[in-house]
């Protein structure tokens, strides 16, 4: 598939999503679609927001689409494991993947990938979020400015905390690392859940996940956040600065989460797909609960936005990881 179908195809989705019900129910063609169940394969164990996000998604298609909606969780490898299984999938939109900004990051970092990159492409994105840099309560400072002058001062004393070797968190340490002239000892875990143990367990010292796994242990007072990514703030931990106002570059973007489809799914059934998860995701309680209990931003972008996103985060983080000089193979 072309981008310019791509293009075609994310038109006629928006078009479909911003009519009535009975004419978007008119529109939605193919009919035929889908003809059974549909597997949304995920490279994070469950229990984080993304989870949690596709699952919500999953339960209100099944109602439109009358068909099970799979969500079947493949982790590990930096999120190349499950999307080598949608790359390699009939492209008849009975299969797709969704995934983070490690899409994009892994061919930055791999010379070579168990996939094809061109193999997948951007169907919809769902939401933002920000990443916070979370610490064991214990170690007693007072500031991300504190940890880092600690950090400059003993290298290697402290442990952070990642799901992964190039995975974002990962990159975002070594970056802190670059610009802060610091040295932390990476300790890679298999998924979120995998970062928070080990933060309450004293393994390790500061990490990074996302905040849904992290809000019951900072509300204890157990961990505490002490940056985030992105532009502003976070409402929820006003006290902690932006790795900007750190001094740290790069990570000003949004992080985003969306779903891929095979290259080759016809363009009706990616019209579909989008129509539907549009209309889905318009619900209000649904948007109440992404922002109230999963602390994400709904943000739905059909295929020619969410191509337009990719690329210029593809930019982004070229950029950012040849300041790195991360290389995996």
């Amino acid at each position: 598939m072309t981008f310019q179908s791509t293009r075609r195809a994310a038109l006629s989705a928006m078009a479909i999503a911003l009519c009535p019900h009975s004419q978007r129910a008119a529109l939605a063609q193919p009919s035929t679609f889908p003809t059974g169940p549909v597997r949304i394969v995920m490279p994070f164990p469950p229990g984080t927001s993304l989870d949690v996000l596709v699952r919500l998604v999953g339960e209100r298609l099944m109602v439109v689409w009358k068909q099970p909606v799979v969500i079947e969780s493949r982790p590990g490898a930096s999120s190349m494991i499950a999307s080598t299984a949608v790359a390699q999938a009939k492209p008849d939109g009975h299969v797709l993947l969704g995934n983070v900004l490690l899409i994009l990051q892994n061919p930055l970092l791999r010379s070579k990938l168990p996939y094809d990159p061109a193999a997948l492409v951007p169907l919809m994105q769902l939401q933002t979020q920000q990443l916070p840099l979370l610490m064991r309560s214990d170690l007693g400072f007072a500031s991300a400015k504190d940890l880092l002058e600690y950090a400059r001062t003993h290298p290697g004393k402290l442990n952070f905390a990642t799901y992964g070797i190039g995975s974002t968190p990962h990159i975002i340490k070594t970056k802190i690392e670059l610009d802060q002239k610091v040295s932390m000892t990476h300790v890679p875990y298999q998924g979120p859940q995998d970062v928070i143990k080990a933060l309450l367990t004293g393994d390790a010292d500061i990490g990074m996940t996302d905040y849904l796994p992290a809000k019951e242990h900072v509300a204890s007072g157990k961990l505490k956040v002490i940056a985030v990514t992105g532009a502003r703030r976070m409402a929820r931990a006003a006290d902690a600065p932006t790795f900007a106002e750190l001094g740290v570059s790069g990570f000003e973007g949004a992080l985003w989460f969306g779903l891929f489809a095979p290259a080759g799914t016809p363009e009706a059934v990616q019209s579909r797909i989008a129509a539907d998860i549009a209309a889905v995701m318009a619900d209000p309680s649904l948007q109440q609960k992404l922002r109230n209990e999963m602390f994400v931003e709904p943000a739905v972008e059909g295929p020619e936005a969410f191509r337009k996103t990719y690329d210029r985060d593809y930019d982004t983080w070229a950029a950012t990881i040849r300041k790195t000089k991360i290389a995996l193979d």
